[in-house]
């Protein structure tokens, strides 16, 4: 049986990793709301409006939230393995986050709201 103390550990690396999933969506949702109020904003004109988002800026989030998610699924992985369920849910729910956060981002970038900068 393990120490109490590694289980505490365990729960506060499974924290960080979901705050971790949870900043890095704070951009996403920035994006996606900019992007509601310009195809609002503009709906029904020829030229409608647009957000930009980087490909350089993508691929370095997306390297982000993959090492994110790999940490949680390493914690997930631990948590299984010394029977401690508040780091076990703690590390799913910050592996779910952090996928939807990136699907999000690459829906959001192939969507007609985004014009690609370089």
């Amino acid at each position: 049986m393990q120490s109490r103390e590694s289980n505490k550990a365990l729960s506060l690396a499974s924290g960080a990793a979901l705050a971790a999933a949870f900043a890095l969506s704070v951009p996403v949702v920035e994006r996606l709301i900019a992007a509601i109020l310009q195809w609002c904003k503009f709906a029904g004109y020829s030229d409608a409006g647009y957000i930009t988002l980087s490909l350089k800026t993508g691929f370095l989030f997306t390297g982000l939230l993959a090492a994110t998610f790999g940490s949680a699924l390493w914690f997930n992985r631990l948590a299984k393995r010394r029977a401690a369920p508040r780091a076990k849910g703690l590390s799913y729910l910050a592996m779910w986050v952090a996928a939807v956060v990136l699907v999000t981002y690459w829906l959001l970038g192939m969507s007609g709201l985004n014009v690609w900068r370089a």
